[in-house]
């Protein structure tokens, strides 16, 4: 088993949300496959939603790819 790492696409992100006025968070969503299925930023301000944070927006992105409430075997 070998591990890959995910995290300059969340920093990409995190970058990203900070350009945006927001907090610099980011999140990535990989498949058991390897896949990255989504990723996002910190919106919060930008969406004035308390619940835009990056990861929420990156599990809700990969559901509705995934077309289900759960995501099995993925990781943020």
């Amino acid at each position: 088993m070998s591990f890959t790492s995910y995290m300059s696409q969340a920093l990409e992100e995190a970058r990203a949300a900070a350009a945006r006025g927001e907090v610099p968070v980011g999140a990535v969503i990989v498949a058991p496959n390897g896949q990255v299925v989504a990723q996002a930023g910190n919106r919060t301000r930008e969406l004035n939603d308390p619940t835009a944070h990056a990861e929420v927006l990156a599990i809700r992105a990969a559901c509705a790819a995934a077309g289900s409430e759960r995501l099995g075997g993925h990781a943020l």
